[in-house]
């Protein structure tokens, strides 16, 4: 059996176009000898659909083309595997329709009814002939590898999960050379095709690498990484075929599949907004200059505009040295990169507010001007305007940032600041983009002064805090602030396991502050490709919170489990307490009945008095049962042989063993 995985990346949820395209992926695969075709998971509707798949009409449109798609397979004879997620129950699921044989068949949920009636596994992988081949269905392949059935020959793994820079896993093949796959598959004894996605559907990002693995855990075939293609390759159960060796499998370098997933995100997101161009606003920094070659990599450098703004707030030699210096770097950048710079005079700012602004309010007004006029240059050049703020950005100024206007799509939205030196420095590897002296340390950290700066204005500057805060943060390294945030957010550590918190107690603190205080005005910034474990729009909190982690004070944690642990003591401590209570009543009726005095009574509930009463009943029990024996003997030698014996009550039945009437025996 010969099986196809068609890598290819298609408009989120166009539904016609993507049968069409798999209808032609199909015609290539039957001309190279396939009998399966798989697609990959996120076409139809991504994996996140949210309310789409309550929508009663989406579900008709998706059933009725799939449909029609298998009525025209069935000309080809290929079977083809489409991957969607669907409602069931109320609540979203991962579905694979087969269509065969001109129909379409939910898998998934058609096993479900008929497992409901069962009682078994309800979401078990399907399993189902193909060409004398015996395949299963999973979207978790290292969960369901282990609990597959008997005689499986094929594993068809639909990956789901977006690429994540800290999970080497979603990269699929380029994850194989470093041990992912290899050992599950080879105690499992059959073979797995990986249907690896590529590219950017709504904010999940995927790299492709989609690959076929032997019963021996060895790559057979694999599909390139970043682009599209279709691989189709032999599965033959019992026989080595020839693989690719480990030196010769793609190797995940994070900085490079980082960059490349974002060339990505920034390419479909623009196609996705029916644009092929980009804008973008450069400030002679850092992150705004590899956004800018980050757009050039995506879209071509005829496809990108710069827009440079001359500063006004010039007032010392100082100043005028620092502003030539910024637009002569900007200029650089643009040469380096062969892209068209619209340089603009500064704005006079007091037109916005019609007033004379004050000098706190200069650096804000300049950024809403600045917005503006980015604005106004992507709707002349039909281009998506392009934010170059970073993940640091949003989770420390994000009320300021979001009070002017920075572009509806932010690359770096997911990326912490400190990780853009060593992207830059990986993009300047493959040829000079971004100006060498903005690939630094020096760089990073002006960068994050101003973004703290930034974090002042407004709500802050108006408190005694402003100044305090400010001389508290100066004091982190951009790697300890970023440090601080990712384990917060991404990894939603409490406050005591933040690293250096012993060193920077109060630091951390107000860093969880800054990101709480801007829950709400990062729902307005632009939208960013997902590259992390938890992006800010996986994270959200309530907008109106008042609450941040600033840690237990020295004190243990109490959770719920606690609490519920305590009351069930509590409440099997009050049990015995009370049993104890009743034994002391009856305890006591007895002794009156008895005549025992009540010393007498507390002796005999005493450890020493329990003991003896302990020891004095197992002396009785022996006694009793070498009296019993000794009428057994006795009725054995002595008693009749009849069958029934005349005892007190008349004729009873006797033991076979015992010669003695029935109430002899009780």
């Amino acid at each position: 059996m010969n099986i196809a995985l068609a890598q290819i990346d298609m408009r989120l949820g166009d539904i016609e176009g993507i049968c069409a395209r798999v209808e032609s992926q199909a015609v290539l695969a039957k001309e190279r000898g396939a009998d399966l075709l798989c697609v990959p998971a996120p076409l139809m509707a991504g994996v996140v659909p949210g309310g789409l798949i309550e929508a009663s009409n989406y579900e008709n449109d998706l059933v009725r083309s799939l449909e029609r798609l298998a009525a025209r397979l069935k000309e080809l004879e290929v079977v083809a595997l489409v991957p969607a997620v669907v409602s069931y129950g109320g609540a979203p699921l991962f579905e694979v329709f087969v269509l065969d044989r001109g129909r379409a068949v939910p898998a998934r949920t058609m096993l479900a009814l008929r497992r409901e009636r069962t009682g078994d596994d309800l979401w078990a992988p399907p399993v189902f002939d193909v060409a004398g081949v015996r395949v299963a269905v999973t979207f978790d392949a290292l969960r369901d590898l282990e609990e597959l059935p008997r005689g499986c020959d094929l594993m068809v793994y639909f990956q789901a999960n977006a690429f994540d820079v800290h999970d080497e896993a979603s990269s699929a093949v380029a994850s194989v050379a470093d041990g992912h796959f290899r050992r599950e598959v080879a105690r499992a004894g059959l073979w797995l095709a990986c249907m690896a996605p590529v590219g950017a559907f709504d904010d999940a990002v995927y790299t492709g690498g989609s690959f076929v693995m032997d019963d021996a855990g060895r790559v057979v075939a694999q599909a390139p990484c970043f682009e599209e293609s279709l691989l189709v390759q032999e599965v033959r159960r019992g026989m080595q075929l020839p693989c690719i060796e480990q030196h010769e499998l793609p190797q995940y370098r994070r900085e490079e599949w980082l960059w490349e997933a974002l060339v990505i995100a920034v390419r479909d997101t623009a196609l996705a907004r029916g644009s092929r161009r980009a804008a973008l606003l450069l400030s002679g920094d850092l992150q705004s200059s590899l956004a800018a070659a980050l757009c050039v990599d995506a879209l071509g450098p005829r496809n990108v505009v710069g827009l440079v703004v001359e500063r006004s707030e010039v007032y010392t030699p100082s100043q005028e040295v620092a502003e030539r210096e910024r637009m002569e770097l900007v200029r650089t950048l643009a040469s380096n990169l062969n892209i068209r710079l619209v340089e603009h005079e500064a704005p006079e700012v007091s037109a916005i507010v019609d007033r004379v602004p004050t000098f706190a309010e200069g650096p804000q007004l300049r950024e809403q001007a600045e917005g503006m006029l980015l604005r106004d240059l992507a709707r002349i050049e039909h281009a998506v305007p392009v934010s170059s703020i970073t993940k640091t950005d949003a989770a420390l100024s994000a009320p300021a940032l979001a009070a002017s206007f920075q572009g509806v799509m932010a690359p770096f939205g997911d990326v912490y600041l400190s990780a853009l030196e060593f992207l830059a420095r990986m993009r300047n590897g493959a040829g000079t983009a971004v100006p060498t002296r903005l690939v630094t340390l020096n760089a990073v950290e002006r960068s994050l002064s101003e973004a703290l700066a930034r974090a002042m204005r407004d709500d802050w500057e108006k408190t005694d805090w402003a100044d305090h805060i400010a001389r508290v943060l100066a004091k982190l390294e951009p790697s300890q602030v970023d440090g601080i945030l990712e384990a917060h957010v991404d990894r939603n550590l409490p406050f005591e396991e933040l690293p250096t918190i012993d060193a920077n107690r109060e630091a951390a603190a107000l860093l969880l502050v800054l990101v709480r205080h801007g829950e709400y005005a990062r729902r307005m910034l632009p939208e960013c490709p997902i590259v992390s474990g938890r992006s800010f729009s996986e994270r959200m909190w309530p907008a109106s919170l008042a609450w941040s982690d600033l840690g237990r004070h020295g004190e243990e944690h109490r959770g719920v489990a606690e609490l519920a642990r305590e009351e069930l003591d509590r409440a099997e401590q009050r049990g015995d307490e009370y049993g104890e209570r009743v034994r002391g009543e009856v305890m006591g009726l007895i002794g009156g009945l008895l005549g025992i005095t009540p010393e007498q009574l507390e002796h005999l509930q005493s450890e020493e008095g329990q003991r003896k009463i302990r020891e004095n009943l197992q002396r009785f029990e022996g006694q009793v049962q070498e009296a019993i024996s000794r009428m057994i003997e006795s009725s054995s030698q002595e008693g009749p042989s009849d069958e029934h014996v005349v005892g007190p009550m008349g004729p009873g039945p006797v033991h076979p063993d015992r010669n003695f009437p029935f109430f002899s025996q009780n």
